[in-house]
């Protein structure tokens, strides 16, 4: 049944070739006058002009524009500190995200901690207190975790030791405005071009895993995720066809946005065991998930062996009537599409070493208040026990 909800999404969307080059015009008409462009490395987008462009396109317009350089994969707090200073002593009113979802991720958390007069890690354990936020603009160069229309950013506190990850969002933190256009996503590496799928694919089965089946919200789920198997599959071996990024473009937005989402209790178990490889060996987050994913998904199956049989029949297609088998099925045919991407499925294909699995049971069971997951609710035995899973 559909459970009663409160839903409001305000990105503004910009879609196709060429997008980006209305971006000056746009801030300008949302009120942007003193503008911060945050983004990664600046190797890249410096190498190929779209940092030029898009500050041009804003000076244009009479704006203002200072940068912020350095996000790196798994954003750092320390960076969004920064950020933060930055905007208060150039006095900035508008910030403009060039990359994917670190480089966005990063600019919600400036921009939330910008009117907030404590630590704003804090806010990662208060998102009541979250009130305001410095509008965001994204040119998207990365589709994957979505952030460019989500309400949350996840930033890594590199100011502890070991390293936390730790969700900061709340309704108010989407972006005002993202520019989307796919032939930035041409150059992108095929890794992170499969850990964008991943992300996305992952991002559509936390919510599709509930304890709550809504008629709606499965039909819309199981035909995005045929449509990510099928067009992640088209992108990793076609990279330069346009259909196939504006594809995958426009799903990682849609996978994270909470269209199929609505009405029901979500999951998320996956990415919280996933964040603590990132947090301890920075691994890349779509790579997380499908080390940690298929895991989960044997560990809790016995609990729910009908969900995933239809999980089995209606995504990936398979003919079995037994619904034990079909179930199996499903999740083997999962690591078969991961490594289609050729993502790691265990610790072991990733070379990661495993004597920190009872730390991070006990890490990501604590962050979430005593217990992880709704489809089934996970303590910090059931956590150490999928973890075990992965190993391979």
């Amino acid at each position: 049944m559909l459970q009663n909800f409160r839903h409001q999404n305000y990105t503004e969307f910009v879609f196709g070739k060429e997008a980006e080059n209305s971006i000056g015009k746009d801030v300008k008409r949302l009120g942007g006058h003193r503008v911060l462009i945050v983004y990664g490395q600046g190797g890249h987008i410096k190498k190929n002009g779209l940092l030029d462009q898009v500050g041009q396109k804003l000076r244009d317009e009479k704006i203002e524009v200072y940068e912020l350089s350095g996000v790196q994969t798994n954003p750092r707090l320390s960076l969004v500190k920064r950020g933060i200073a930055l905007c208060r002593e150039k006095q900035i009113d508008f910030l403009v995200a060039i990359g994917g979802g670190s480089v966005v991720d990063t600019c919600k958390a400036i921009g939330v901690g910008f009117y907030y007069d404590g630590d704003v890690w804090e806010l990662s354990k208060k998102p009541e207190d979250i009130e305001r936020m410095l509008p965001v603009a994204v040119v998207l160069t990365y589709p994957a975790a979505g952030s460019e229309s989500s309400t949350g950013a996840v930033i890594t506190n590199d100011e502890t030791d070991p390293m936390v990850k730790a969700g900061i969002g709340a309704a108010l933190t989407r972006p005002v405005i993202a520019f989307e256009n796919p032939e930035l996503t041409y150059s992108l590496p095929a890794y992170l071009t499969a850990c964008g799928v991943a992300d996305m694919y992952v991002h559509i089965l936390e919510r599709y895993f509930s304890p709550v089946d809504v008629g709606s919200m499965d039909y819309l789920a199981e035909g995005m995720l045929r449509a990510v198997i099928d067009f992640g599959r088209k992108v990793m071996s076609d990279p330069m066809n346009y259909d196939n990024r504006a594809e995958i473009m426009w799903l990682g937005t849609i996978a994270h946005n909470n269209t199929v989402g609505l009405g029901r209790p979500q999951d998320w178990a996956t990415h919280s065991l996933g964040h603590e490889l990132s947090a301890l060996y920075d691994t890349a987050h779509g790579a997380t998930l499908t080390i940690v994913g298929p895991g989960w998904m044997k560990y809790v199956y016995p609990f729910c062996v009908s969900r995933f049989a239809r999980y089995a029949r209606e995504v990936f297609r398979i003919q079995e009537t037994d619904d034990k088998k079909a179930a199996v099925a499903g999740i083997e045919a999962t690591k078969d599409f991961y490594r289609d991407l050729r993502l790691p499925v265990s610790f072991r294909e990733a070379d990661l070493e495993t004597g920190q699995i009872d730390y991070m049971a006990r890490h990501a069971v604590a962050l979430g208040g005593g217990s992880i997951g709704h489809f089934k609710q996970l303590s910090e035995e059931d956590a150490k026990q999928i973890y075990r899973l992965c190993i391979g």
